[in-house]
């Protein structure tokens, strides 16, 4: 024996694993991921799923053409058309393809355009100061002469943008004469309201800002992206709203969310419940949810609260957090008879072969088929109170004597001649 080995032990012990901060638990025998040997990240992809990929990012992505780049060419300098295209080259199109998400919030960016000009709907609006008005900048109240003259003014200002090609003269329909009137009280009635109608002053830039929302102090900003109000709008349509109830399960059984979408949950007991305190009584609601992935887990938790929604997803989490692995003979049914008691209730199951189906009542018919059961019979001689029904269904399923322990606590082999009977065929 070494004599180094001692401190050679005591030196590594800086090298020992860190422990997890969140606990894990594992359902299945096989060894956890920690210890397994490691794999890539990314799974492979075969050739043939390669070369569609390719003639989809191709197709969705197109590299630039000589008609395209002539295009370029009078925009952009060939040292920013080179900075371009070295800025598409180094990211690949199948990447795009498989990993980008388009956006479909209402501020995402026009990535048509080359961001040269401001966009007044998605950029931020342009505001500018009294510093940048050249010239004097008082001004007075109009009289009753220069407020005539203003608002002629710009109600012709106003009328142009109806009519760009000029008032239509000669006979009109009765459809295009009440249009015309339409137009008219709605250049009158912006006019009345613009402030250069009612203002004066001899630097005709002035009047001229008075009417510019780039001046105006109260000019809304675009909300940013640290907003709360952007943040919910800028989630996309496939995602969902985060739980911090539902982030805290995933950390505890280390599942992602679409392996947590893949449990069948289902409420079977609900009804209100009253607590008498001195303050009165307080009415409450009372779920009880059952969850399996329907291949040998299942679970049961209970939830209440004054608030429905609040008691119903604590129940659907307790259950999702209780599930416990169910053993069945052949993936089909239980390991012979089984008897549970819980209080007043007495639950018996039988396995029965195979084609039998689960003849069971409905709390028990939706039981085993969240575990995964699939032949089974079952009775309830006693109190039938569905808690209690629910609560020794599943003790029962999760606490069977299996063949192997059976013949390991009587110092005995068991051996499965039936691959020697069906030549290997059994599942």
């Amino acid at each position: 024996m070494s004599v180094c080995r001692p401190a050679r032990c005591l030196l590594s012990a800086g090298f020992l694993p860190k422990p997890q901060a969140t606990p894990k638990r594992s359902l299945h025998a096989s060894t956890i991921r920690p210890a397994r040997r490691r794999r890539p990240h990314y799974p492979s992809i075969k050739a043939e799923d390669l070369k569609l990929l390719n003639q989809a990012a191709e197709t969705q992505f197109p590299s630039y053409d000589k008609s395209e780049t002539n295009i370029l060419s009078k925009r952009y300098t060939p040292s920013q058309i080179a900075a371009i295209k070295a800025a598409e080259t180094a990211i690949d199109a199948k990447d795009l393809l498989t990993q980008s998400q388009l956006r479909t919030d209402p501020w995402r960016l026009p990535y048509a355009d080359d961001l040269s000009e401001v966009d007044p709907i998605t950029d931020q609006p342009e505001k500018l100061s009294p510093e940048d008005i050249p010239g004097p900048h008082a001004f007075r109240d109009n009289n009753d002469v220069e407020r005539d003259a203003a608002i002629a003014r710009v109600t012709n200002e106003q009328l142009a943008k109806f009519y760009p090609d000029g008032i239509p003269d000669g006979e009109l329909s009765p459809e295009e004469e009440r249009k015309l009137h339409e137009a008219m009280d709605a250049a009158f009635m912006q006019a009345t309201l613009d402030p250069r109608t009612s203002f004066h002053s001899s630097n005709p830039r002035t009047v001229a800002a008075l009417a510019d929302p780039r001046h105006s102090i109260v000019a809304p900003s675009l909300p940013r992206i640290e907003n709360r109000m952007v943040r919910q709008t800028r989630r996309l349509s496939s995602e969902e709203e985060e739980d911090p109830r539902q982030k805290r399960l995933l950390q505890y059984l280390d599942w992602d969310k679409k392996k947590l979408r893949s449990i069948r949950v289902k409420t079977l007991v609900v009804h209100g419940v009253t607590n008498q305190t001195r303050m009165g009584k307080i009415r409450s609601m009372y779920y009880l949810t059952i969850a399996g992935n329907q291949d040998g887990l299942l679970g049961v938790g209970e939830g209440k609260s004054v608030e429905p929604d609040e008691g119903r997803k604590q129940s659907v989490m307790a259950a999702i957090r209780n599930m416990r692995p169910v053993p069945r003979y052949e993936n089909r049914t239980t390991f012979g008879d089984l008897e549970w008691k819980v209080g007043a209730t007495k639950v018996q199951l039988m396995a029965r072969p195979p084609g039998f189906g689960l003849r069971t009542q409905h709390l028990i018919f939706e039981l085993a088929r969240a575990a995964g059961l699939q032949d089974l019979a079952a009775r309830t001689p006693r109190s039938r109170n569905k808690m209690n029904v629910i609560k020794a269904t599943w003790e029962a399923l999760c606490n069977q004597k299996l063949p192997d322990e059976i013949a390991r606590a009587r110092g005995k082999k068991l051996v499965d001649v039936r691959k020697v009977y069906y030549g290997g065929s059994v599942h």
